[in-house]
């Protein structure tokens, strides 16, 4: 029975240092790429809950949450980055504020992902694999989920407009949001890295700070969300149409 006990404390330990940036970051879902098709977090009235790994006494369990949730039980690959589900379920409360039906239809492609919903989606069954990556951007992580079976992916954020550490930084100003040709951003000083990074965590632009005021082009970017990182500021997510 002891020894029992020893592997099981083992195993579990083992896990837990391999996963452990995991469950020690607050996830924030930022995109996700269902058949090809990606989509950005519309923007709700309310902030954005964080996504959390649990250790439960029966295993371990992923809650994303975007304004519903999607919760599947898993199970930690020991060799690999990945995990298997092996069981799960969405909430359906009903969100009523501004940009409702991006909203809801989002909170759906969220369920999809990791439950599934009726044809052609269909059903994300148990036994089903996925792969997980994180990517360090220098001031915040990004976290890939990937089904490994149909190639589906969900992007994650560390620091969406906020963990302590980010609230106690300064803030700047930074508009049109969303955005087609030129960021402004306001409020900076000199000599402070700027940087754009997408949601693979990607570098796509740096520079330093001229003053006060920095006006960057941004008309080469695709479509989407991106994360404005700026030395000793919060960052910010602005999106470019």
């Amino acid at each position: 029975m002891k020894k029992t006990l020893f592997f099981l404390t083992f195993v579990n330990n083992f896990i837990f240092a391999q996963n452990a940036d995991l469950f020690n970051n607050n996830w924030y879902i930022s995109q996700i790429i269902l058949n090809g098709q990606t989509t950005a977090s519309p923007v709700m009235s309310q902030g954005l809950p964080n996504s959390t790994f649990i250790q439960s006494t029966s295993g371990y369990v992923f809650n994303s949450q975007y304004f519903n949730i999607a919760g599947v039980n898993i199970n930690f690959s020991q060799a690999q980055n990945s995990f298997t589900k092996t069981g799960g379920g969405c909430t359906f409360a009903d969100y009523n504020g501004p940009n409702m039906q991006a909203a809801q239809e989002y909170d759906q492609k969220n369920c999809d992902f990791y439950v599934g919903s009726i044809p052609p989606s269909g059903t994300v069954p148990n036994g089903t694999v996925f792969n997980y990556q994180i990517i360090n951007n220098g001031t915040s992580k990004t976290l890939i989920i990937t089904n490994v079976t149909t190639g589906n992916k969900v992007y994650y954020n560390n620091s969406f407009l906020g963990t302590k550490e980010n609230a106690l930084k300064k803030t700047f100003k930074v508009y049109p949001n969303p955005s087609i040709d030129f960021l402004i951003v306001e409020d900076l000083e000199k000599n402070l890295k700027v940087k754009i990074y997408d949601l693979s965590g990607k570098l796509l632009f740096e520079t330093l700070s001229s003053g006060k005021i920095v006006k960057i082009d941004v008309s080469v970017f695709q479509k989407g969300q991106y994360l404005l990182s700026i030395e000793n500021f919060r960052s910010e997510f602005f999106m470019k149409n």
